[in-house]
């Protein structure tokens, strides 16, 4: 009888080894001794131990799932809010519409603390709003990009005011006054001061640079812009004269004969640029084209 059982024994101690070989049994080697030297208690230890591997293994691979899970989750997260205005400019103009105040006021706190200068358009059309918050939050972001925009031009002012003929600080003038006036903070009767100081500093680079087209053409779409036709008018034919096989003084006369209700003036131009033909560019053929179709709708 013992002799049957120590054979039985053996055989199941040559399955476990098998079986650990080739690692169907997840219990470690080192339990292999025990399981020899003890014979059914070493082998229910081991089937106790084998039971609670893969218990723990199950545990393991599901708690892994989960962190990975919450991990892509924090990851998603974090790609969303590199830029979290950018693509809701709509959704902003769109929420001031609608009766959710929760929604405009997060959007407004977004735009105050990312870079309010790219969406005054919609900061005035938040002035308008029945939510009393969301125009205190728009009022403050304007008035505080108002409040840059006036300390920077304080500094160029003073440093204009200590070297008037420094290239480089009209440069920079230049620069401001023009990102300020397409930003459209300016309202009213500060932007047309802003429009005649653009046009004098304009005026002043040109007497260092005369020969400079992008300046004059600048120049006459200021004084055009401001309602200064006799000089914009003098500035264009000038650009006519220096520069005829340019598209560009053409173009700008076609504006100065809209800006004074001038149809005849316009059909002269036309003409001419047809007579002498003159080098269009895509969007110089575009603006002939509309000219042309208004004076046939006007026929």
């Amino acid at each position: 009888m013992i002799i049957i059982f120590l054979i039985i024994h053996i055989i199941l101690c040559i399955l476990v080894y098998l079986l650990m070989r080739i690692s169907l049994l997840k219990a470690p080697r080192q339990f292999m001794p025990i399981v020899c030297l003890v014979p059914l208690w070493g082998l229910l230890a081991l089937l106790f131990l084998e039971i609670r591997t893969r218990g723990r293994q199950d545990i393991y691979e599901e708690v892994g799932i989960e962190k990975l899970k919450i991990n892509d989750a924090i990851h998603r997260s974090i790609l969303m809010e590199e830029d979290p205005i950018e693509d809701r400019v709509v959704p902003l103009e769109e929420a001031l519409l609608i009766n959710d105040p929760l929604t405009r006021r997060e959007l407004m706190m977004e735009v105050m603390y990312a870079n309010p200068d790219d969406y005054v358009k919609q900061l005035k059309e938040a002035r308008t709003n029945d939510d009393t918050e969301v125009v205190h939050y728009a009022v403050t972001a304007l008035a505080e990009l108002q409040k840059e925009y006036d300390l920077q031009f304080q500094e160029l002012d003073w440093e204009l005011e200590n070297d008037p003929d420094n290239d480089d600080i009209t440069d920079r003038y230049l620069k401001l006054l023009d990102q300020y006036l397409e930003s459209g903070i300016a309202e009213g009767n500060e932007r047309i001061l802003k429009l005649r100081s653009y046009s004098g500093m304009l005026e002043k680079k040109l007497k260092n640079h005369p020969d400079r087209l992008p300046l004059w053409r600048e120049k006459a779409v200021t004084d055009l812009r401001i309602g200064k036709y006799d000089e914009a008018r003098q500035e264009i034919e000038h650009i006519m004269r220096e520069w005829d096989r340019n598209e560009a003084g053409y173009l700008l006369m076609i504006q100065y004969y809209s800006a004074v209700q001038s149809r005849r003036g316009i059909e002269q131009i036309l003409e001419t640029i047809t007579r002498k033909n003159i080098y269009l560019t895509p969007e110089g053929r575009s603006q002939i084209r509309f000219w042309q179709e208004e004076g046939r709708n006007s026929i």
